[in-house]
């Protein structure tokens, strides 16, 4: 991550920005005149995920949602344009900042009072593929189309007043509750599985590795899709939950050491870490991701990861039990005195 390379870090974190605070949320902030090059970087990443290959393995919601939002291919949408197509429909509203990435604290206050944030911040032409923290196309093209609707606002609802009653370590939970759902989740539609976190949805590299495994999977006899996909992956996790337990322990250790925060070091090292617990790389361990079943248990262990370099996706059966079991964990925390 281009702002953490100084001494030890922990993969997920982000260090601090030296930032003047009466600068964050300013008018002047919310409607901004961009340069052409940062259009043309915007329309090539529209251009070069907005493909009927690529499509086709995004949920219904976000189809849906792309079309209600309508997005100018060609130009980054001003915050005006986006609170027209959303405010009505879900009681959300877009709130710019000059903030690169915002911490959780201040990103649930916001969500507390209904705000979604987006960073004013651009990948760079050198970043397409990946961009080692969210940026305004992730921001926009990745979550707000879901927000166009009713649903993903429930599912957003929930994890502010929870956060905002937890303890640390329930509010550690809660981020990678967020971050293996709304970020990098997926969900089970028409017995397929379909990508649903805007992280994925927003980088090539992401999304294109994604879609790789689902073929893999296939081609290595892991996955019939003939069958019931879900069941399948219920069945191959459990059988092999013991490694699962292992590799999710040597990923933390990984992430505390700070060894997963490159571009060029983060599949290499989980190669590695796979060859260190004599884990052959075959099977349900033979792609670049393991999908896993969204249970809370597991999600809870596994660290918040940099983007591209997650190394599990949870799958939720469809989004009514992806509701319950974030309600599961969530409401109890929020309805606290």
């Amino acid at each position: 991550m281009a702002k953490n390379q100084d001494g030890t870090i922990y993969t997920g974190d982000i260090v601090r920005e030296e930032f003047d605070p009466t600068r964050e949320y300013t008018a002047e902030n919310q409607e901004l005149v961009f340069s052409d090059e940062q259009h043309g970087i915007w329309a090539d990443l529209f251009a070069g995920i907005h493909q009927p290959y690529l499509l086709e393995h995004l949920c219904h919601e976000y189809i849906k949602g792309l079309e209600l939002l309508q997005l100018d291919p060609q130009r980054i949408p001003t915050v005006t344009h986006l609170n027209e197509r959303i405010t009505p429909r879900s009681g959300w509203r877009i709130e710019r900042t000059a903030v690169r990435y915002t911490l959780a604290d201040d990103w649930y206050k916001k969500f507390a009072q209904r705000i979604f944030l987006i960073t004013d911040y651009l990948r760079t032409r050198d970043q397409m593929e990946f961009t080692p923290e969210p940026d305004m196309f992730h921001d926009i093209f990745g979550h707000l189309p879901f927000l166009t609707q009713e649903f993903y606002a429930r599912i957003e609802d929930k994890f502010a007043p929870a956060y905002m009653k937890a303890t640390e370590e329930e509010r550690e939970v809660i981020k990678h509750l967020a971050w293996y759902s709304t970020e990098f989740g997926l969900v089970m539609e028409d017995n397929r599985f379909k990508i649903f976190g805007a992280g994925i949805i927003s980088g090539r590299s992401e999304f294109a590795n994604t879609v790789m495994e689902f073929y893999r999977l296939s081609r290595d006899n892991v996955i019939d899709y003939s069958g019931n996909v879900f069941e399948q992956l219920q069945e191959n996790f459990h059988a092999h939950k013991k490694d699962v337990d292992r590799i999710t322990e040597g990923i933390n250790e990984l992430h505390q050491k700070g060894q997963m925060s490159s571009h060029d070091q983060g599949w290499n090292v989980v190669r590695a870490l796979y060859n260190k617990l004599g884990i052959s790389r075959e099977g349900y361990f033979g792609g670049e991701v393991i999908l896993a079943p969204f249970e809370i248990e597991t999600i809870a262990q596994i660290p918040k990861t940099v983007y591209a370099f997650n190394p599990m996706f949870f799958v939720c059966e469809n989004f009514e039990k992806m509701d319950a079991l974030l309600d599961s964990y969530l409401k109890p925390i929020a309805m606290r005195n």
